[in-house]
């Protein structure tokens, strides 16, 4: 079956539920189950259905979607992106020396870095330039990138950094949260485990939040699911079928607004008012061979950051004047959304790694939505206008 039926119509099927044959997998929203102790479970690997906490049916649904759709063996979700990640770096607990991209997203940078303060741990960040992460990632037991790094787009050498953990045997783990599975599978290209927040395009709403992992190995199914299960960060069952009504149009969604995006991203390039656009699939952005390498339908995702001349005070009156585009702090949405890193996501470091990361204060994060791309690109061109007035005014 191919990726995208498979994501329209996932495992449910009615006639496994031959009282009422739902076309839609139902919710099942009961927190304990009938469990009988004696009896031999169901789904021993996925360990029983006795408590909320641990497993729900409609959960389990989820999870077999995505760990099909990301080529895995397994999957498991979480009530947020941030709930995965906490998990992830938790449990199995064993790495002592973690190697974090340096370009990604503000919140999974502090979290690794305050979960290593309390448990005696290492996080040490490297790249770009890529060869220094690359000679890095030999020295690490957990390695941390993502497929486009926010908010700068840098696009990691995935299949290089494969080869390295291979020869250290370090466990490899990408975020694929601004491709998703539509543009890139990792564990096709040999990752240990891919994590999502589905909160973004997986969901595609704005209207939930959510995390998943998927991966191929048995150890790191059972240590992530007891992790889960004591930490307490399983997803509920409404939230998993939200999750899975996105699933149905994610195909849709992602290479639609891609293709608007390189559309917009080019026009952007072209304005004098912007001092430079990130976007892997121009020939101006420095991972672009990368892109290349790694998405292979020719699309390179639905977002597009960019600098504008003028700096804080000119982006303040951009995002002012936006009409169509929403200012937020997230992505992935059928709206296009416009956030900026400098005061928002990337705001607690220091002005210095700002500068490093290419963070400054005229930087804005573009996600494009589905509306038509010649209004975006108006209502683009229309605060541009009004912010460089506001700028002499």
């Amino acid at each position: 079956m191919d990726r995208r039926t498979h994501a329209a119509r996932g495992p449910w099927r009615p006639e496994e539920e031959p009282r009422s044959m739902d076309v839609e997998p139902p919710i099942h929203i009961s927190s304990v189950y009938r469990y009988p102790p004696y009896e031999k479970p169901l789904r021993p690997r996925k360990g029983e259905v006795k408590y909320g906490r641990e497993n729900n049916p409609t959960v389990m649904l989820l999870e077999d979607q995505f760990a099909t759709l990301e080529g895995g063996d397994w999957g498991l979700a979480f009530n947020s992106g941030m709930s995965s990640l906490s998990t992830l770096l938790l449990f199995p607990g064993t790495q002592k020396r973690t190697i974090l991209q340096r370009v990604v997203y503000g919140a999974t940078r502090s979290l690794a870095e305050r979960l290593a303060e309390r448990t005696g741990s290492k996080v040490v960040l490297r790249g770009p330039p890529w060869e220094e992460l690359l000679h890095e990632a030999t020295g690490g037991d957990l390695v941390l990138v993502e497929t486009l790094g926010n908010p700068t787009l840098r696009v990691p050498p995935l299949d290089e950094l494969v080869d390295r953990c291979e020869q250290r045997g370090c466990r490899l783990v990408v975020d694929n949260t601004m491709a998703s599975p539509v543009l890139l599978r990792p564990l096709d290209h040999g990752a240990g485990l891919v994590v999502e927040s589905a909160s973004k395009y997986i969901a595609g709403h704005n209207d939930v939040l959510a995390g998943l992992i998927a991966g191929r190995g048995e150890e790191d199914y059972q240590a992530l699911w007891e992790g889960r299960r004591l930490l307490g960060t399983h997803l509920q069952p409404m939230d998993a079928f939200l999750v899975m009504r996105g699933l149905k149009t994610l195909f849709v969604r992602v290479r639609e607004a891609s293709r608007s995006a390189l559309v917009v991203a080019e026009w952007l390039e072209a304005q004098e008012d912007v001092e430079r656009v990130y976007y892997p699939g121009l020939e101006t952005h420095p991972d672009h061979e990368n892109a290349l390498a790694l998405f292979r339908e020719g699309l390179f995702g639905a977002v597009v950051s960019f600098e504008l001349r003028g700096g804080r005070r000119r982006a303040e009156a951009f995002l002012e004047s936006l009409r169509l585009a929403i200012p937020t702090a997230s992505f992935g949405g059928v709206e296009t959304m416009v956030s900026y890193p400098y005061m928002a996501s990337h705001r607690s470091l220091g002005e210095e790694e700002k500068r490093l990361l290419g963070i400054t204060p005229g930087l804005l994060r573009l996600s494009v939505g589905l509306e038509d791309v010649r209004d975006i690109i108006y209502d683009l061109e229309t605060a541009l206008k009004a912010s460089r007035r506001e700028l002499r005014g």
